[in-house]
């Protein structure tokens, strides 16, 4: 048996709550129903999930899955997978922490106070986490040992702050942006929308990105800056973040829309034709400025 079939079998065999138009998350009615249903913490319930979340992961590089499940102040639950880019640098991969956060920043959710994961976050994800949790006061879940504060595993931690800023990632900021041509397309619409939203305050450069898939579904992606540089997620990697949580399978991306500034300090554009050749051979990548 494969490593996902496994992991798909672990999944079936624990908590139902499939849906044709599951999006990768559980809203909070949902959570609280399923505590009660299973007898079981909000903790507990976080990595119960982790199989359910692993199962979506796309690992074609390493075949190593990760699974990672966020929880939002509102008590939703947001699930994370680790991506990777086939025949690309190891930079462009996503975290499965990543993935997660990028899952409840797109979802519209004000902050996370909890993440599970089946081991301790790497030093990558640990940074990239300190961004969203500004105090360093996130809990981090782990099957195997008591839970952890982020403060316990980034001391001394390097943040906005130390580089004159006092909020992160959370909550959304929108910020009112117009295309230099006007674009009435659905899919442009979303990916203008991903980059009104975006948290770029250190290279002043927000961008979006949406993809369309062969069954009709749409999924917009915000790019995430981090104080660290490195740990920062791409628009589009962010939108296939949601593609994988919602359980599509490779090779389902028949569009795909970034929309950047015509004067930005970065562009997105070359990493993410990159990344798109990886998972569709036919669909190019779309740039609109703003």
């Amino acid at each position: 048996m494969t490593r996902r079939a496994m992991l798909l079998a672990a999944a079936a065999g624990g908590l139902r709550f499939g849906a044709e138009d599951f999006r990768g998350q559980l809203p909070a009615s949902k959570v609280k129903a399923l505590m009660a249903s299973e007898k079981l913490s909000c903790d507990q319930l976080m990595l119960k999930l982790l199989p359910q979340a692993q199962s979506h992961a796309h690992p074609p590089i390493s075949s190593y899955f990760v699974g990672a499940v966020a929880s939002g102040i509102s008590g939703a639950l947001y699930f994370g997978q680790n991506i990777e880019i086939d025949g690309n640098p190891l930079g462009l991969a996503v975290h499965a922490e990543q993935s997660a956060i990028a899952n409840a920043y797109m979802s519209g959710e004000e902050g996370i106070n909890a993440i599970s994961v089946r081991g301790s976050p790497c030093g990558h994800c640990r940074q990239f986490l300190s961004e969203v949790s500004l105090n360093i006061s996130m809990r981090v879940l782990t099957p195997d040992r008591p839970e952890q504060k982020l403060s316990d595993l980034l001391p001394n931690a390097f943040g906005p702050k130390n580089l004159g800023f006092d909020r992160g990632v959370f909550p959304m900021v929108r910020a009112p942006l117009t295309l230099l041509s006007k674009n009435n397309d659905p899919l442009v619409k979303k990916a203008l929308d991903a980059a009104s939203q975006a948290y770029a305050p250190y290279s002043q450069s927000p961008s979006g990105a949406a993809i369309l898939t062969s069954n009709g579904k749409v999924f917009s992606g915000s790019y995430i800056e981090n104080a660290a540089f490195n740990p920062s997620l791409p628009p589009l990697q962010a939108a296939l973040a949601g593609y994988f949580a919602a359980g599509q399978a490779a090779g389902q991306i028949t569009r795909a829309a970034l929309v950047e500034g015509q004067k930005s300090k970065i562009s997105q554009h070359m990493t993410s034709q990159a990344t798109l050749a990886a998972f569709s051979s036919s669909a190019k990548l779309e740039r609109f400025v703003f």
